[in-house]
């Protein structure tokens, strides 16, 4: 799902491009169209530059990637009106991909063609929130009957399933349609406005608005995000050998992302987006909050990018909610990540007594 186009504008740190490439030294491959030349792949990002891809980032900065054996990294942006990252990565524009949510890549299979798989999920709780004025708070989704909310379209999906799933009738709330600038919620058009926790609560804040969130995935709303994308003949081919140690080198780079939000923000600013005029401690803020997403009980004691059997079943379920019907085996393939913590089992383990900056 596209980030928000008033962060960029402002001071979250969004680059509203359309797709484009970066290239850096530091991932492996084979040669083909997936992987350029030798010791380089293709990496398809699933927005534009900006502190969600900070571990990606360091990885290729403090050597992860080259200490597998992998010299160099094209990362592929994405936009507002690049193709989705499954279906770039189904036809071997990328070795490997992030994708927002895993809608996309079922939506991808199922109706697209694609043969992609999920093989790793970096958000565990997913990132949708509605963001109210504290002087007229939403906080539980009782709060939202009679309420106006402020609904982009290409989120209206998504909104109305969470809905349905916390059992609020849609009827109960009043929908308009908005663009990615929240100034209708500061000037008394919207009740709530629906974006990222990540984007525009943190703006607002940073612009002097007290604002309070209701997080989707604190009630009732189970999809992981920024899911990594693998095609079935990667996966079962020659070139899997690549994604072991794409995978080794991102779990890597997102621990110490995570354990230095400042650094994180810090690369992402001077390496990614130096012409913006971003806000160092607004976009580690973003990164604490991000922290929050990833780090969970369970990737405490199982390692990053894991996802349990009863989180894949709760995905599934609020995917077929959604008209979207299909099966873990079709959907998800965690060999990868089984195989990266089986060779590497510190890893697994590296953040669970780490106190977590969020």
């Amino acid at each position: 799902m596209p980030r928000r186009a008033f962060l960029a504008r402002s001071l979250g740190g969004l680059i509203l491009l359309g797709a484009g490439s970066t290239l850096l030294t530091a991932c492996s491959g084979d040669g083909d169209s997936a992987t350029g030349s030798e010791g380089s792949v293709a990496f398809r990002l699933s927005y534009t530059h900006s502190v969600s891809f900070a571990g990606t980032y360091l990885a290729i900065a403090d050597g992860f990637y080259a200490a597998q054996g992998i010299e160099t990294v094209e990362l592929l942006e994405g936009g507002p009106t690049a193709t989705p990252t499954p279906l770039d990565v189904g036809v071997g524009k990328a070795l490997l991909g992030v994708a927002s949510t895993p809608d996309q890549v079922a939506t991808a299979r199922l109706n697209g063609g694609a043969a992609v798989k999920i093989v790793g999920a970096l958000y565990q709780k997913n990132p949708y929130a509605v963001t109210s004025l504290a002087s007229a708070p939403i906080r539980t989704p009782q709060d939202l009957v009679g309420r106006t909310i402020g609904v982009q379209a290409v989120n209206e999906t998504v909104w109305t399933a969470f809905l349905e799933g916390a059992g609020i009738d849609p009827a109960s709330v009043t929908t308009v349609p908005v663009q990615f600038d929240p100034s209708p919620l500061t000037q008394g058009e919207v009740d709530g406005w629906f974006s990222f926790v990540t984007n525009e609560p943190v703006t607002l804040a940073a612009a002097g608005y007290d604002v309070e969130t209701l997080l989707l995935a604190d009630n009732g709303y189970p999809l992981v995000a920024q899911v990594y994308v693998a095609d079935e003949s990667t996966l079962s081919g020659d070139r899997r050998a690549d994604l072991v140690k794409c995978l080794t080198a991102e779990i890597e780079g997102w621990i110490a992302a995570i354990t230095d939000p400042e650094r994180a923000a810090s690369i992402t600013i001077d390496s990614y987006a130096p012409d913006l005029g971003l806000d160092l401690a607004v976009q580690t803020e973003i990164a604490r909050i991000q922290n929050d997403l990833i780090v969970t009980d369970d990737t405490r004691s199982s390692g990053l990018m894991t996802v349990t059997d009863d989180l894949v079943a709760q995905n599934l379920a609020t995917l077929a909610a959604s008209g979207l019907d299909i099966s873990a085996d079709e959907l998800f393939d965690l060999s990868v990540l089984a195989e990266v913590y089986d060779a590497r089992p510190d890893l697994a383990t590296a953040l669970a007594d780490v106190a977590i900056d969020g």
